[in-house]
């Protein structure tokens, strides 16, 4: 069995070796993300060797044995998962793959569609082995990192607009890097922001006893909730998870905050961005994504992960309105391969059409027995 466990903050630079290792710049990998959603998902990790592995105990898309992540054998890496799945007695299924991954699977259960069982071998042919599911919602929106930062040309007229906008409106305003001495300033913006879009009525922002606070909130409490206990951990472990960030001040006073981490060498994910009031209907959202681009093409990003827009129009218009360089699709795999039943095993029953029907057919018109 593949030794999973929850992720840990010690975890951060083998998993960060094996992600770059693999090319891959999802956001799912970006190991900031891994270690702050954790309790959301019920992530699980495992580091063998030189894999990332992953396994998703949440819903939907979010459930399942992510690609293992790494250099080296990635046959041997998915034939330990396929393993892990039978002896945990789970369903085979990978989440978040992205296409060039989705071929590797193609490829391997094609040529290595076998079952072990107690020595014996045999291969699986019913029906189509493979199912893919689509969710545009996973889709990350990779940029490049110099656009963001420059906005040159005539597609990004209107982000100019809106950062001339903001020039006309205020004074005076400056982005500084999130720090120890002001890392309150930016948990501060977020409550701020849930109460603009939550109002007076919204549970209250906590941490403490989650399953209790959360009981009475609607789903897009709870989802606004987790976004803000994995904010307040990523304020806590600013370093040790590796994050960047920075406040946006007007005039003196915080209006805007955002915090990104490195995927892999080149490649951020921008984790949070929230300004508040009338400073995001003035332009303050293009101000500060501008500006902290240019920290990050600065500090040699390439690169720019702004994640997904979850089915959301307003945040899809959004995000396609920068002109991502790619939109990087994410598929849920599930694999029929039948982990726990086997022609050669006592314990399966190859009379019965759920299991192995092409050969219980074949059984049935030759009037043959079990082996």
């Amino acid at each position: 069995m593949i030794p999973f466990k929850s992720p840990e903050l010690n975890d951060r630079e083998a998993a960060a070796k094996a992600v770059a290792a693999s090319g891959y710049i999802g956001s799912d990998a970006s190991f900031a993300n891994i270690y702050l959603l954790r309790k959301k998902y019920g992530t699980q990790v495992a580091l063998q060797d030189g894999f990332l592995f992953r396994y998703y105990n949440g819903q939907g898309s979010r459930r399942g044995y992510a690609f293992p992540l790494g250099e080296g054998d990635v046959g041997a890496a998915l034939k330990w998962t396929v393993d892990d799945a039978r002896a945990m007695g789970r369903p085979l299924e990978f989440c978040l793959v992205d296409e060039p991954r989705a071929q590797i699977l193609r490829e391997y259960f094609n040529a290595n569609c076998v079952v072990e069982t107690e020595g014996f071998s045999g291969k699986e042919s019913a029906g189509p082995l493979l199912h893919f599911e689509n969710n545009r919602g996973d889709s990350d929106y990779v940029y490049s990192a110099e656009a963001l930062a420059t906005l040159a040309g005539n597609q990004y007229r209107k982000k100019r607009n809106h950062i001339s906008r903001f020039n006309r409106t205020y004074g005076q305003f400056e982005l500084q890097e999130i720090t120890a001495e002001n890392a309150g300033v930016a948990l501060e913006i977020e409550k701020s922001w849930l109460k603009s879009v939550a109002g007076d009525s919204a549970c209250e922002p906590t941490c403490e006893c989650e399953e209790a606070a959360r009981a009475e909130c609607s789903e897009d409490e709870k989802s606004r909730m987790a976004e803000y206990c994995a904010i307040v951990e990523a304020l806590e472990n600013f370093d040790a998870l590796g994050m960047k960030g920075a406040v946006l001040y007007v005039e003196g006073k915080a209006v805007g905050m955002t915090m990104a981490s490195e995927i892999a060498p080149g490649a951020w994910d921008i984790h949070f961005e929230k300004v508040i009031g009338e400073y995001a209907d003035n332009g303050g959202y293009a101000v500060i994504n501008k500006m902290f681009a240019e920290r990050l093409v600065a500090d040699g990003a390439k690169f720019i992960n702004r994640e997904e827009d979850i089915d959301l129009e307003g945040l899809r218009k959004a995000k396609l309105s920068y002109y991502p360089q790619t939109i990087l699709d994410k598929t849920h795999v599930t694999c029929s391969l039948d982990l726990h039943c086997h022609p050669r095993d006592s314990q399966c029953h190859p009379r019965d059409l759920t299991c192995h029907p092409e050969r219980s057919a074949q059984r049935e018109v030759e009037g043959s027995s079990p082996e």
